[in-house]
């Protein structure tokens, strides 16, 4: 690729991690507007959970579905996925479209997060350039992801919380139009056997243990376990499979590296703290002021 069309990709793909970024947050500003039009009260906390989980399960799948089908088609498929429940959020008429509309645009941001970084390390072979480029993505969704609670208030108050996801929409158009027509590079497509076991549990064990998560202090303590044991156990269950398949979603041997554990487990805690800032201190500060 030409160096005018890496940075045009590369422009591409940073947009796409600092929507992403940005829509985690963006909404927490909106919320009083959103549960009294759609008189949701009740479902505040899944208004913002449930794009969360959409991108945690979401994550590895998007990945395989770039190796089995390129990263390209990955990535426009993810940010299609992302227009489509941002569009629906938008136009949502009563709480329970609006959060299945925002489960979408979770999964959708998932891949959008995710594969521009692995399209990074395919377009810059040199580690220091790309370091740079990966470091100025992570920028971006941190940075984002700390204003959009500012950028929500600030579009609610000028125009309606609807905006807050139209805006999307021509933002992520651009980014499929410049990856569509710049990105070009031949991919080396992985043609083993889709591990179609191990994603259904992976999927149902992270969902039942962040609903248990979720189901804290407003459920009884015996549901919120429930859900977590029955979590874990599909997760180990998932373990046991794709210890024997041969092209599995998470593969177990990431686990036996420690220092990449010991990474993993910072990374949760530190990503997890920014996160409940972001979500929370907002929505407290609402609860003063009003």
């Amino acid at each position: 690729m030409s160096r005018n069309r890496k940075i045009l990709v590369t422009f591409a793909l940073v947009l796409s991690n600092m929507m992403a970024g940005l829509d985690a947050t963006i909404i927490n500003t909106a919320l009083p507007a959103i549960i009294s039009d759609l008189h949701g009260i009740q479902y505040m906390g899944w208004i913002v959970a449930i794009f969360l989980l959409g991108m945690a399960v979401s994550t590895p799948l998007w990945s395989k579905f770039g190796e089995k089908k390129g990263n390209k088609v990955a990535y426009i498929t993810a940010t299609i996925v992302f227009m489509l429940g941002a569009l629906f959020q938008g136009l949502a008429p009563n709480i329970i479209w609006f959060i299945t509309a925002r489960s979408v645009m979770g999964i959708g941001a998932g891949g959008m997060n995710t594969i521009p970084f692995i399209i990074y390390s395919q377009i810059f072979k040199n580690i220091k350039r790309r370091s740079q480029v990966i470091g100025i993505a992570s920028a971006g969704f941190s940075g984002t992801s700390i204003v959009g609670p500012l950028i929500g208030g600030w579009i609610v108050d000028t125009f309606s919380w609807h905006w807050v996801f139209y805006i999307n929409l021509p933002l992520a158009l651009l980014s499929i139009v410049i990856v569509s027509l710049f990105f070009n590079l031949k991919e080396k497509l992985n043609e083993e056997k889709v591990d179609y076991y191990g994603a259904i549990l992976m999927v149902l064990g992270l969902t039942s243990i962040l609903i248990g998560i979720q189901l804290l202090g407003v459920s009884s303590i015996f549901v919120t376990i429930g859900f977590i044991v029955i979590g874990a156990g599909l997760i180990y269950w998932m373990s046991r499979i794709e210890a024997k398949v041969a092209d599995p979603i998470v593969p177990n041997r990431l686990f036996k590296n420690e220092k990449l554990v010991i990474d993993l487990i910072l990374f949760a805690l530190l990503w997890g703290s920014f996160v409940a800032f972001n979500i929370y201190i907002p929505m407290w500060a609402q609860g003063i002021w009003a």
